[in-house]
C-alpha cells in the first residue's frame, strides 16, 4: 500500500473545503426561501438548528485555539447570547414572521421590551472579545489607548440620545426605553466594526486570516441590524427585508464560526503609540463641544449631556495620561540613548550620528580605546575601573568641541565625532585627547596606587578619504578601528614605519592608512584561524611544539626548552611572533598553555622510556601564572604522564613577573611546593627585579641574549655575566645562557662558571620526533664538553635569526 502524498492531502483538503463552501451557499438559499415565505414550523426548527450548530462550532472552535483562548471564549459565549435572543423572538413572540407590519413590531417593543433588550446583554461580552484580541494581536497598546474605547463609546451614545432617540420617539411614539432599543445594536454593531478593522489593520492586512473574516462578520452583523431598525422604523418594508435580517445574524454567526475555526498565526510587532493616538481625544473633543453648543441652540435631553460630559471627562482623563506618557517615553528614549556609567552618548545613539556625517559632508573620528585597563580591573577591582572610565568621559568632554558628539561604544572603548573636520584637525584633536586622558588616568591614580601606567590608544579616520571619495559610516568606524591598532602598535614601541606618533607614556594616535589596515585584516584572520585551530577545527593546521636543547658544561643534554609553532594550512609553519601576541590579547593564551604543556609533558616522557631523561621547560606569561585554573592543569599533566615535577620547569619573564607580583608571587609559591621548577626567563632586561630574588621560590635564572651577544666583544659584558654567575649560586640558582651561536661565546660562558647553555651552536628548535633523534644521535657520538656536532654546525650556519 503506497503511503499518501502531501500533495493529495492538500487536494483532498480544497475539495473539502469546496464543498462546504457550496453547501454553505445552498444552505443559505434555502433558508432564505423559507423566511420569504414565513417560516412556519419547518423553517422554525431549521433555522433553530443550524444557529446551534454555529454556537457548537464556535465553541469548539474556541476551546482549540493553541493560544489567546480567551477573547474566542468571549466571542463564542456573546454569540449565544444573540442566538438565544433571536430564537425566543422567534419562538415565545405570537406569529413571528418576518412580514409583519411595522406597527405590530412597535407594539411588541412597546408591550415586551425585556424580550428585544435580550440581544444587548451580549455587546460587553463581543466588545471585551475583541478588545482582548486587539492586546494579544498587537505587541503593545499604551494605557492611554483604552480610554479612546471608552471615550468613543460614550460619545456614541451621547449622539445617539441627542438625535436618534428623539427621531425615534417623536417619528414612531416610542418611550426613551423603546428608542434606546431600536437604535442600540445598530450603534454597538458599528463600534464592533470599527475595532475589528482597527485589529487587523494594525496587526498587518496579510498577518491572521481570522481577522478580515471577523470585519465581515460583524459587517454582515451591522447591516442586518441596521436593515431590522429601519424595518421597524417603517423607513422600508417588505417580508424580503424581514427574511433578510433573519439570514444575516445567522450567515455573521457562520462567518464568526468559520474565523474560530482558521489557524491562527503570529502576534504582530505593531505599537500603538501616544502621540498617534492623541487625534482620537482632538475629534472628541471637537463633537463634544459641538454638541454642548447645539445644547445652547436647541436643548438636549439631559441624559445625552451627561454622556457628553462624561465624554470629556474621560478625554481629560486621556490627555493627563498621555502627558505622563510622554515623559516617560521622553525618558525611556533618552535613557536608551545614554550610557548609564558615563553619561555620554550610547553605541545606538553614535550610529545615528555616524550615519548622519557619511552623506557627503566632512568629518572626523576617533576611536580611543583605554591601554592597560583589564589591568587595573584585575589588580585594584571593578570600582576602580568605572573610575577611571568616568573620569576619561569627562576628559574627554572638556578637550573635544561642545557640538562634537561622545559616545562610549562599551567596554573601554569611546568615539568622537568632529563634524567639519579634515585629517590634520582630527589629528590634533586625538593628539589632545591622548594627553587628557593620560592626565585623568594619573590624577585619578593617586601617589600610592602603584597600578599600570593607564593610555589611550585613538585611531583616526575621515570622509572623504585621500582621493576624495565619501566613506560610509560603517567603512568610516572600520577605518579608524584599524587607525587604532597602528597606535596600540605605535604605544608598545613597535610601530612600522609611517605608524601612529608616540605620546610619552601617555598614549598613542594613529591615521588609518591602508597599508596598515592590510596588515590588521591579516592580524584578524590569523587571530580567527587560531580560535579554529585551539577548538579543533577541520582545515585550521595544527599547533606544534618544537625543542631547542640545554647542555651542561660537561656537554650532556639536561633539558629542552618547549617552543610552539603552528603549521597553517597556507602559511606554513609560524613563529611564536606570529600569533602569541594575539594570543594574550583576546584570552586565548591559557588554551594555547594547556596544550603546549600537555604535549610537552608527554615527549618528555617519551623521551625518557628511551633513555634521555630531560627537564623540560614551557614558557608561560603572566596571565597564565595568576590563572587559578593553572595548578589544576599542573596537578593533571602530572598525573596523567610519568613526568617528575622537578623535570617540569614553568618559565617566566622578569618583566612579567614585576607586572603583578602580588598575584604571582603566591601562585609561584605553591608550584614550588609541588616540585615544579620555576625559571626567570630573559634575566637581566628588567628593572628593580633584584628584590623579588629573595621572595620567588626560582629555580633557575636565564641570562638574556643580550648579553651572550656582547660577550666577546664587551669587557663590562664579561662582568656583568660573572656577578650574575656568581649572584645566582650563592642562591642555589643555576644560570642558563640563550642565544649560544658560536664556539668562542661558549668557551668564554663556561669561563664565567654558566652552568648550562642554548642556542644555535648546539641545534636549531626541532620537533620531537627529529629532536628525539638528535638526542640518540648525540648521545652515539658523545661530544666532549666544548664541542658541537656537524648538526651543530650546519645548524649553525643557517640560523640568522633567534629561536623564540
Amino acid at each position: 500500500m503506497r503511503p499518501i502524498s502531501p500533495a493529495s492531502v492538500r487536494d483532498a483538503r480544497r475539495l473539502v473545503r469546496a464543498v462546504a463552501a457550496v453547501a454553505a451557499v445552498g444552505v443559505v438559499a434555502l433558508l432564505s426561501v423559507l423566511a420569504a415565505a414565513g417560516w412556519g414550523l419547518a423553517g422554525s426548527v431549521a433555522y433553530s438548528v443550524l444557529a446551534v450548530v454555529g454556537l457548537l462550532v464556535l465553541a469548539a472552535s474556541a476551546r482549540r485555539q493553541p493560544a489567546g483562548r480567551m477573547p474566542w471564549v468571549l466571542l463564542a459565549v456573546g454569540a449565544a447570547v444573540l442566538v438565544s435572543g433571536q430564537l425566543s423572538l422567534m419562538w415565545l413572540v405570537d406569529d413571528y414572521a418576518p412580514e409583519r407590519t411595522p406597527e405590530v413590531w412597535l407594539s411588541g417593543l412597546a408591550e415586551r421590551p425585556g424580550a428585544f433588550a435580550v440581544g444587548l446583554v451580549a455587546y460587553p461580552l463581543l466588545l471585551a472579545g475583541q478588545l482582548v484580541l486587539l492586546r494579544q494581536r498587537v505587541s503593545r497598546i499604551l494605557p492611554s489607548s483604552w480610554l479612546d474605547v471608552l471615550a468613543a463609546a460614550s460619545l456614541l451614545a451621547a449622539a445617539s440620545w441627542a438625535f436618534l432617540v428623539p427621531a425615534a420617539g417623536r417619528t414612531l411614539g416610542l418611550e426613551p426605553l423603546g428608542a434606546v432599543l431600536l437604535t442600540a445594536r445598530p450603534l454597538l454593531d458599528l463600534l464592533l466594526v470599527a475595532l475589528a478593522a482597527s485589529t487587523w489593520g494594525l496587526s498587518g492586512w496579510r498577518a491572521d486570516r481570522r481577522l478580515p473574516m471577523l470585519v465581515l462578520a460583524f459587517a454582515v452583523l451591522a447591516i442586518s441590524d441596521t436593515a431590522g431598525a429601519l424595518h421597524v422604523a417603517g423607513v422600508v418594508g417588505g417580508p424580503v427585508v424581514g427574511a433578510g435580517v433573519d439570514v444575516g445574524r445567522l450567515v455573521a454567526l457562520g462567518v464568526a464560526a468559520a474565523a474560530a475555526a482558521t489557524r491562527a498565526s503570529r502576534p504582530s510587532d505593531a505599537r500603538v503609540d501616544t502621540l498617534g493616538a492623541v487625534v482620537t481625544s482632538v475629534l472628541a473633543l471637537v463633537l463634544c463641544v459641538a454638541l454642548l453648543a447645539l445644547d445652547q441652540v436647541r436643548p438636549l435631553r439631559p441624559t445625552a449631556v451627561g454622556l457628553v460630559l462624561l465624554t470629556l471627562l474621560l478625554v481629560g482623563a486621556k490627555l493627563l495620561v498621555v502627558i505622563r506618557e510622554v515623559v516617560r517615553l521622553a525618558g525611556s528614549r533618552q535613557q536608551a540613548l545614554t550610557d548609564d556609567l558615563t553619561g555620554l552618548a550610547n553605541r545606538r545613539a553614535f550610529d545615528g550620528a555616524l550615519a548622519a556625517a557619511g552623506d557627503g559632508r566632512r568629518a572626523g573620528l576617533l576611536l580611543v580605546d583605554l591601554d592597560r585597563f583589564k589591568e587595573v580591573n584585575d589588580r585594584h577591582g571593578h570600582a576602580a575601573g568605572d573610575a577611571l572610565l568616568r573620569r576619561t568621559s569627562t576628559a574627554l568632554r572638556d578637550v573635544v568641541p561642545r557640538t562634537a558628539p561622545v559616545a562610549r561604544l562599551g567596554g573601554d572603548e569611546f568615539a568622537v565625532l568632529l563634524p567639519g573636520a579634515d585629517v590634520g584637525a582630527a589629528s590634533e584633536a586625538a593628539r589632545a585627547v591622548v594627553a587628557a586622558v593620560g592626565a585623568a588616568s594619573v590624577a585619578g591614580a593617586g601617589p600610592d596606587a602603584g597600578g599600570p601606567a593607564v593610555g589611550a590608544s585613538v585611531g583616526v579616520a575621515t570622509t572623504p578619504d585621500a582621493s576624495g571619495r565619501s566613506v560610509a559610516a560603517e567603512e568610516l568606524l572600520r577605518r579608524a578601528d584599524a587607525a587604532m591598532f597602528v597606535a596600540k602598535r605605535a604605544g608598545r614601541g613597535d610601530a612600522p614605519d609611517g605608524g601612529g606618533p608616540r605620546d610619552g607614556a601617555s598614549g598613542a594616535w594613529g591615521v588609518y592608512d591602508e597599508a596598515a589596515d592590510a596588515e590588521r585584516r591579516e592580524r584578524r584572520e590569523t587571530l580567527e584561524g587560531l580560535r579554529a585551530v585551539l577548538s579543533g577545527a577541520a582545515g585550521a593546521g595544527e599547533l606544534v611544539v618544537h625543542y631547542q636543547p640545554q647542555v651542561a658544561a660537561s656537554g650532556v643534554v639536561v633539558g629542552a626548552e618547549a617552543l610552539v609553532r603552528w603549521r597553517h594550512p597556507d602559511r606554513g609553519l609560524l613563529a611564536p611572533a606570529a600569533f602569541l601576541d594575539l594570543a594574550e590579547e583576546h584570552g586565548l593564551m591559557g588554551a594555547l598553555t594547556a596544550r603546549v604543556l600537555r604535549r610537552a609533558a608527554a615527549d618528555a616522557a617519551g623521551w625518557a622510556r628511551r633513555g634521555h631523561r630531560l627537564r623540560v621547560s614551557v614558557n608561560v606569561s603572566t596571565s597564565v601564572l595568576v590563572d587559578p585554573g593553572l595548578m589544576p592543569l599542573v596537578e593533571e599533566v602530572l598525573a596523567r604522564t610519568p613526568l617528575a615535577a622537578s623535570d617540569l620547569v614553568l618559565e617566566i619573564t622578569e618583566t612579567m613577573l614585576m607586572r603583578d607580583p602580588e598575584r604571582a608571587l603566591p601562585t609561584a609559591r605553591r608550584l614550588a611546593e609541588r616540585g615544579v621548577g620555576l625559571s626567570i626567563d630573559d634575566y637581566g632586561t628588567g628593572y628593580a627585579s633584584m628584590g623579588y630574588l629573595d621572595d620567588l621560590p626560582a629555580t633557575e635564572l636565564k641570562l638574556d641574549r643580550a648579553f651572550t651577544a656582547r660577550l666577546g666583544r664587551r669587557e663590562r659584558t664579561a662582568a656583568i655575566v660573572r656577578t650574575t654567575v656568581d649572584l645566582a649560586h650563592r642562591l642555589g640558582l643555576r644560570l642558563v645562557a640563550e642565544g649560544v651561536e658560536d664556539h668562542a661565546t661558549l668557551r668564554a660562558l663556561h669561563d664565567l662558571g654558566v652552568d648550562e647553555t642554548q642556542g644555535y651552536l648546539h641545534s636549531r628548535p626541532l620537533d620531537a620526533a627529529a629532536f628525539g633523534c638528535w638526542l640518540d644521535e648525540r648521545t652515539t657520538s658523545a661530544p666532549g664538553p666544548s664541542s658541537g656536532s656537524t648538526d651543530d654546525a650546519v645548524a649553525l650556519g643557517a640560523a640568522q635569526t633567534s629561536s623564540r
